[in-house]
């Protein structure tokens, strides 16, 4: 059983392991927080990656039918100015 003289003495070596705990987490916590920066902005040049890919795509699609559409529309003009002319 202890003594109360051992007491002080195993409160002072506690309490420096406590710190010596404190930094150690610290340390660690800060390294993670670290990572997950990293993690984060890889994540976010993945996603602005993929956007700009997807909005190029988009942009070529809307191209084709617009085109496509312009295409409809002279036909159907083509098909109304041969309906106007008169037979003989």
């Amino acid at each position: 059983m202890l003594t109360l003289r051992e007491l002080p003495a195993q409160v002072s070596e506690l309490a420096s392991q406590i710190l010596q705990l404190r930094g150690e987490m610290r340390a660690e916590f800060s390294g993670v927080r670290q990572e997950i920066r990293a993690g984060d902005e890889l994540t976010r040049n993945d996603l602005r990656t993929e956007m700009r890919s997807l909005h190029e795509e988009t942009l070529t699609q809307m191209r084709i039918l617009h085109e496509d559409v312009i295409g409809r529309i002279a036909l159907l003009q083509e098909g109304r100015v041969n309906r106007r002319k008169p037979r003989r």
